[in-house]
């Protein structure tokens, strides 16, 4: 998700020595996928879908206020594959209900401003108005009561998950997303009216806004996503995940999902025995049984932008870990610094050809995606050293197994 829905992303580095430069972009093979945008914070681009070069777009939800317009724009938009789910940078906007379930909705300012004392940081330490505060503790219980008064309700988890849920069983193509975690967001002052923006973006993102001194817990963030994860084990849909400055909780939080289920390594032995029995292929027989039960993990898992270093990326490769990961890369997020450059071509030389997806994380649909995805394409193809029809087939083939579930591949050990 772009960090600035109004600004455009940073120009990213140029690609050099791409020994497809004289290449023509192969548009016309309709397999150019977007793994991961969001053209439905900007309404007035979505006219432009049906003339864009790319093929599919996979369209996520963020929050309250965009969750409908994805859902009608998947149903309207044969390009579009639409996603359900609650962003990170918004979890504060929900509460958890797990312990109980018979709350409804917060809308008393009191109890909106105790919610968002309990889940954000830094938090005054009292909301007694009545006990002596210093200048910066009144300073933040202000900003607090500003963001609560902003916000109409305060939504229990369980009522976000019911209707995801039913959102999913109408859209049967739709993934879970975009969901995770982000240490480094900082919430957005509360809202005020813009008609510059309020006419142009969807409204409910950050919208230009200064940005406050609150964060959102992490423990906050990881209930709001382990909620999500659950559910899409429950209807086995492949997820698209976000990780900011968390590598180590996103990825505890995804593997306490298949702890007990662990793909069972065969020995030489046993695979060669497997190899001989017609129909019986060695990867499935790997799986643990579960007796007919619903698998607790998503089939599917897609690190959007994916940020890590080559090490985060081997242990997510652990062929121990039954659900498919792969690895999605962008332009405006994983090229936008020199850095960047260094650590994503590591990570894409490191990575199996099998398990990488690549994606605008956009919100402008037509010409800026295009633009962005064909960039991408042409520097994945370059460290692949693929022709770009190659490497449009290749990334096409695993776009296919994450998001339609025509064949799942597993990379050997």
């Amino acid at each position: 998700m772009c960090n600035d829905h109004v600004a455009p992303p940073q120009a990213a580095v140029a690609l050099v020595d791409d020994p497809n430069a004289a290449e023509p972009f192969p548009w016309a093979s309709g397999r150019v996928y977007d793994a991961h945008c969001h053209p439905t914070d900007t309404m007035a681009s979505l006219p432009a879908i049906p003339g864009m070069g790319a093929a599919t777009l996979t369209v996520m939800s963020t929050r309250a206020q965009d969750q409908a317009l994805v859902a009608q724009l998947g149903k309207d938009e044969q390009k579009v594959v639409p996603a359900f789910g609650w962003h990170p940078w918004f979890s504060y906007q929900l509460y958890d209900d797990s312990r109980n379930t018979n709350r409804g909705d917060l809308v008393s300012m009191d109890d909106k401003r105790k919610h968002l004392a309990a889940v954000l940081l830094p938090s005054p330490p009292s909301l007694d108005a009545s006990k002596e505060m210093s200048e910066k503790d009144q300073q933040l219980l202000t900003a607090l009561d500003a963001l609560a008064a902003s916000l109409p309700v305060i939504r229990p988890i369980s009522a976000f998950i019911a209707e995801t849920r039913q959102r999913l069983l109408e859209h049967p193509t739709a993934l879970v997303g975009e969901i995770g975690i982000d240490k480094a967001f900082r919430v957005p002052e509360a809202a005020t009216t813009n008609p510059e923006t309020s006419s142009s973006l969807t409204p409910g993102g950050r919208e230009g806004r200064r940005l406050s001194p609150f964060r959102v817990q992490p423990a906050h963030q990881t209930a709001v996503l382990a909620a999500q994860l659950k559910l899409a084990a429950q209807l086995q849909r492949p997820v698209s995940v976000h990780g900011v400055q968390a590598h180590g909780v996103l990825f505890s939080t995804l593997a306490a999902t298949w702890r007990g289920h662990e793909r069972k390594l065969l020995s030489h032995r046993e695979r060669h025995q497997i190899a001989n029995i017609p129909g019986l292929d060695d990867e499935e027989s790997s799986d643990e049984e579960d007796g007919g039960q619903t698998k607790p993990y998503p089939p599917a898992i897609c690190l959007h932008s994916f940020s890590g270093p080559v090490d985060m990326l081997q242990q997510y490769l652990n062929p121990k870990i039954p659900a498919v990961i792969y690895f999605s890369i962008s332009t405006a997020v994983n090229y936008s610094t020199e850095s960047g450059c260094q650590r994503t071509a590591e990570v894409l030389a490191a990575c199996p050809d099998d398990r990488l997806l690549v994606e605008s994380d956009l919100h402008v649909a037509g010409a800026a995606i295009d633009a962005a995805l064909e960039d991408m394409y042409r520097r994945v193809c370059a460290i692949k050293k693929w022709t770009l029809a190659e490497g449009v087939d290749k990334i096409g083939q695993n776009y296919d197994a994450f998001i339609l579930k025509t064949k799942r591949t597993r990379r050997r050990r």
